[in-house]
């Protein structure tokens, strides 16, 4: 009914207005989030007509998967499962046939039906409109009687034909199983590229968390279809009358974990302040590469250790900033301030054979004020190279032990008139 009639009868009704291409997106997106469950994914077609919005199907072949999951009520509930943390609503349907399928979730019949002779007997009593056939075919068969399923799949074909047309009963005929149904599979995408729009204008991005988590889970399910894992992607705030605010998500190592890259955009949306109101969000990436894979022995978690600090790295970055946490390399000099320099966290590193050293240097080294000099552990160890940068030095280090068991690094200055100055000690 038109919506002046609705109201009338019911004044509480709210309207929301359709948007085709965002449901057509939407689709297209649980059809890669899907490749995860099945190598043959098929998507129905998304009408601008209501009547036909029934038509806007998703198909999987779960055949192939059923040893692969576990058995077919393991692989169900895990489809399930994803597709409610996604907050989609759906029907589900299992049949022989594309269109028995989609009849049984239209029907909400979850049962599941493995053959046509099965199917034929569970759908035979359903009324008309349930089929995906054009309303005024259906309202003519009703008129002529003909209002359940059954009734119609024993009328002639050729009269069917001959009243409503070949396509009928090509439909038919694909229904029942009697002939086949090929239709093109869909096929992942070589990029990602997820949109949203929004219908009115976010202002907090607190309220941009509920889209951004479904975003990642999809994303999420497109890698593990492709079987590859991501190491940075993008996140797109578009606004109205400012250009869009870019923020891109980056990781030590590729991975496709959605609870971590949700843990990544909530770090940094909490630091982000956005120019103006969210209208549109959108998700890319183009660069995709093998995840690592925990495979460690019964008594290690190193490798899974490893992964958790990885993780946490991204944490902290997210939170500090690209420029806020850093790794050190060694360099390939012995004087101790020149030993070492600042390098990317991810950056792989190679290790140099250096005396026992102490972590904790002093930024200038500070003449050593003692009333008597405390017993010498370890030294010396002489050092004498710059030479060619102009900042030689000659010194012989000592490991002293102070009255309260503290271990310091010392030395004497063989360049100057020999003092001695403190530059580290251990914690």
């Amino acid at each position: 009914m038109n919506y002046a009639a609705a109201v009338a009868v019911c004044p509480q009704v709210k309207m929301l207005e359709r948007n085709v291409p965002s449901e057509q997106c939407a689709l297209e997106r649980l059809a890669a989030w899907a490749y995860q469950f099945s190598s043959t994914v098929i998507l129905g077609k998304t009408s601008s007509h209501f009547q036909d919005a029934r038509r806007a199907v998703l198909w999987l072949e779960i055949g192939a998967s059923l040893k692969l999951f576990g058995g077919f009520r393991n692989l169900i509930e895990t489809i399930e499962r994803e597709l409610q943390s996604l907050s989609y609503t759906y029907r589900l349907g299992i049949g022989p046939t594309l269109e028995g399928a989609a009849l049984l979730a239209r029907a909400g019949i979850r049962i599941a039906i493995t053959n046509t002779q099965a199917l034929r007997s569970r759908i035979r009593d359903l009324p008309i409109h349930q089929l995906a056939m054009p309303t005024h075919v259906c309202q003519n068969l009703v008129t002529s009687g003909v209002r359940t399923i059954g009734l119609l799949l024993e009328l002639p074909r050729d009269a069917i034909a001959k009243r409503f047309g070949p396509e009928i009963t090509l439909f038919l005929d694909r229904l029942t199983g009697s002939i086949a149904d090929p239709r093109p599979a869909f096929t992942l995408p070589p990029r990602y590229a997820a949109k949203f729009d929004f219908d009115f204008e976010l202002k907090h991005s607190e309220a941009l968390l509920f889209p951004l988590k479904r975003m990642v889970r999809e994303f999420a399910g497109f890698l593990r279809g492709h079987d590859v894992g991501a190491q940075t992607f993008m996140l797109v705030f578009e606004h109205r009358e400012v250009p869009a605010t870019r923020i891109q998500i980056g990781l030590s190592i590729p991975d496709r974990d959605p609870e971590k890259f949700l843990a990544l955009v909530r770090e940094r949306l909490e630091r982000t302040e956005l120019p103006a109101h969210t209208i549109g969000l959108r998700l890319l990436a183009d660069q995709f590469s093998t995840p690592t894979t925990q495979q460690s022995d019964l008594f290690s978690n190193t490798l899974q250790n490893s992964e958790e600090l990885a993780h946490t790295l991204d944490r902290i970055t997210a939170r500090l900033g690209k420029n806020g946490i850093y790794g050190l390399r060694s360099v390939a000099d012995h004087r101790p301030e020149s030993s070492w320099s600042a390098a990317s966290i991810t950056e792989k590193r190679r290790s140099l054979e250096f005396p026992e050293r102490p972590l904790w240097l002093l930024s200038q080294p500070k003449p050593l004020q003692l009333s008597a000099m405390p017993q010498i552990t370890s030294g010396p160890e002489r050092i004498e190279s710059g030479w060619w940068d102009a900042a030689d030095v000659q010194r012989d280090y000592y490991i002293v032990r102070t009255s309260n068991g503290s271990d310091l690094w010392v030395y004497r200055d063989l360049s100057g008139n020999g003092e001695w100055y403190l530059h580290g000690f251990w914690s």
